[in-house]
């Protein structure tokens, strides 16, 4: 098995922004004006996570469980989120100030693996996608970047191979973990999808990203919505052996 070597990443795209700690900041950029979601607006309870447990969704009684459909805002930004109550579990997008990069396992999955959000804030959001994650802005923008990282969960599970339990999950060459980008329009057609590599194993690479690294979006152009989807290499009888989980924090639109 070949080692897991631990290396910076691939050189991010760059856009020109200066990042507060508000809702929505804003600089200049060629005589437009780019604006940034933080999340640090979203209010959280003592536990430093806002994951659709307060019940504030929609509910939708099925036969064996209760599910709330519903998310919370971030300045103009509207993210989707479902909770099981039943089973106590969600999925889409929650909103976590967790660092914790040391503890392995499904315990920690609201941490991100960096002592912080992106540019130093407190606030991020953690893609949990069960099959799509979805946001949608208030109305149609010019988008143009995102910070994206590992989640700690996953972070842990590729490079040690420690994922809490006993599965394998140490990746080897050739494996790959994409997050793959997908924008909407208003008629919900999509206007062009976006892979980053949060790990990538192939043609002797041993990457594994490990801090907030921005993504150009401006190709997908004008959009009403984003969709976040993960695959992984390493697949089981279940799906993924690799924890589904990213996280993304100041987006950028114009």
């Amino acid at each position: 098995m070949k080692k897991c070597l631990r290396i910076k990443g691939l050189a991010a795209l760059s856009l020109i922004l200066s990042v507060g700690f508000t809702a929505c900041d804003s600089t200049e950029n060629n005589g437009k004006t780019n604006r940034v979601i933080t999340f640090e607006d979203v209010p959280l309870d003592s536990t430093g996570v806002w994951n659709g447990n307060d019940l504030s969704g929609d509910s939708t009684h099925y036969a064996l469980f209760v599910e709330y459909e519903g998310g919370f805002t971030s300045g103009i930004l509207y993210a989707h989120n479902t909770w099981n109550e039943t089973w106590g579990s969600w999925s889409g997008m929650a909103c976590s100030n967790h660092t914790d990069r040391e503890t392995a396992g499904y315990e920690n999955q609201y941490s991100v693996f960096d002592i912080s959000g992106a540019d130093g804030s407190e606030q991020f959001v953690v893609l949990y996608p069960s099959d799509t994650a979805t946001c949608s802005f208030a109305s149609p923008v010019d988008i143009q970047a995102v910070s994206v990282n590992n989640a700690t969960y996953a972070y842990l599970a590729i490079k040690e191979g420690n994922d809490g339990y006993t599965m394998q999950t140490q990746f080897e060459e050739g494996d790959y973990f994409i997050l793959t980008i997908t924008g909407l329009d208003e008629n919900g057609t999509e206007t062009g999808s976006i892979n980053y590599y949060l790990a990538d194993f192939r043609d002797g690479k041993t990457y594994v990203c490990d801090d907030w690294t921005q993504v150009d979006l401006s190709t997908l152009g004008k959009i009403k919505s984003l969709g976040f989807s993960l695959s992984s290499s390493d697949m089981g009888l279940w799906g993924m052996n690799t924890p589904g989980y990213a996280c993304i924090d100041n987006l950028v639109y114009q």
